[in-house]
């Protein structure tokens, strides 16, 4: 069995969720650094350096988070390599914007379905092995989730629905922690997708206001080797109960290495 704690990271082929893996590689004196794998449909450049860099701790398969067999491989692949699993990042989605008038079944069921359903594969195929490790499962969501802008709607159900999936995986698990992080307005390429069509984002990045993936991510790693069931805690309630928190919260303030 590997010494370092070994993490499941859906999505981390480019944007935010390879700012989280790269924080998870290197470590910090707070985090130790960690094995890390990736579900992912897209793999950058910028990826396949990191891999290159970090061969005997990364690895990844290029599958589909909506299909179960391909969570099921890369977890069976993960305990292959390293013999333990102690957190899982809910990081890949998708966002598709359009005003209700124009919002059709089908879109909205595939954002659903990477956005949240993906979700429960994810954790289906990780539980046994987190239950074992008392581990964590960090949720990437957005305040989107409660903010409901025009045009949102299929994105802030998605991850609405997410949160309730957040919680009612800390009531269902006493010993994994289910952490729940607004990561802001990040500069990705998702982002950058937004912007071509909301103008309020397009404002944000004129002003130079967009968030360098590196900050969330660098919260986003720490919960995922460091979290507990009893820290960190906002007003006296752990987070691990699932219950949504922007990544530039005070709570986390511990978080933000």
């Amino acid at each position: 069995m590997s010494n370092k704690p070994s993490v499941l990271v859906t999505g981390g082929g480019k944007g935010l969720g390879l700012a989280v893996i790269k924080r998870l590689l290197e470590g910090t004196a707070k985090s130790p650094a960690a094995n890390v794998c990736t579900l992912t449909f897209d793999v950058s450049d910028d990826f396949e350096k990191l891999q290159t860099k970090y061969s005997d701790s990364l690895f990844y398969t290029q599958g589909d988070v909506t299909k179960f067999e391909d969570s099921k491989k890369i977890v069976d692949e993960t305990l292959n390599r390293w013999k333990r699993l102690d957190a899982v990042v809910i990081n890949a989605g998708l966002t598709e914007l359009k005003p209700l008038k124009e919002l059709d079944f089908d879109t909205i069921m595939k954002t659903l379905g990477v956005n949240t359903a993906a979700s429960v594969n994810t954790i289906r195929a990780a539980l046994p092995s987190l239950r074992e490790s008392n581990g964590r499962v960090v949720f990437v969501n957005s305040s989107s989730s409660y903010l409901c802008h025009a045009t949102w709607a299929s994105y802030s159900a998605s991850k609405a629905a997410l949160n309730a999936i957040a919680k009612t995986l800390a009531n269902e698990e006493d010993k994994v922690s289910a952490f729940t992080v607004g990561p802001g307005h990040v500069d990705t390429s998702m982002q950058g997708k937004i912007r071509n069509t909301d103008g309020n984002m397009e404002k944000l990045y004129e002003e130079g206001k967009l968030l360098p993936p590196e900050k969330p991510a660098a919260v986003l790693a720490s919960l995922a080797v460091r979290g507990s069931r009893s820290a960190p805690k906002k007003d006296g309630e752990p987070l691990a109960n699932g219950s949504f928190v922007a990544w530039d919260d005070p709570s986390l303030s511990d978080y933000h290495e």
